[in-house]
């Protein structure tokens, strides 16, 4: 998969599921103080609930999403950074254009969509994440 797609714009977007908000939370925190698989686990349990406020995904799924993520031991609530702070680190993150935060998105359980997020919707999510 890494071979086929080395720009990460098609199928291996995938793989991405998470890192956004991931990323954030490494950086927010400091690296080293949560793992890469919490911040990554985490940051599934936030682009589940953004795909869900997007219409993207059913809220059937992001439970049981949830549900693997707690099952694995990760955490499903994020740290408290600030809303600002979060958007701010999103805004620097590898798959962001143009200062615009992308996010990989399920539309269903081994389906993604790249997709931008309007900012009142981001901030919902991290609202309810924390």
């Amino acid at each position: 998969m890494v071979a086929s797609d080395e720009r990460e714009g098609g199928q291996r977007a995938i793989l991405n599921f998470g890192h956004t908000f991931g990323h954030a939370i490494e950086v927010g925190l400091g690296y080293g103080e949560w793992l890469h698989g919490e911040a990554v686990g985490c940051g599934m349990v936030m682009a589940a609930d953004l795909s869900v406020r997007l219409g993207k995904l059913d809220e059937a799924a992001r439970r049981r999403l949830v549900g693997v993520i707690k099952a694995a031991k990760l955490p499903v609530t994020a740290p408290k950074l600030g809303d600002d702070r979060y958007v701010d680190l999103m805004k620097v993150d590898k798959k962001a254009e143009a200062g615009e935060i992308k996010f990989i998105l399920l539309t269903r359980f081994g389906a993604t969509e790249i997709t931008s997020a309007p900012d009142q919707a981001v901030r919902a999510t991290l609202a309810a994440s924390v």
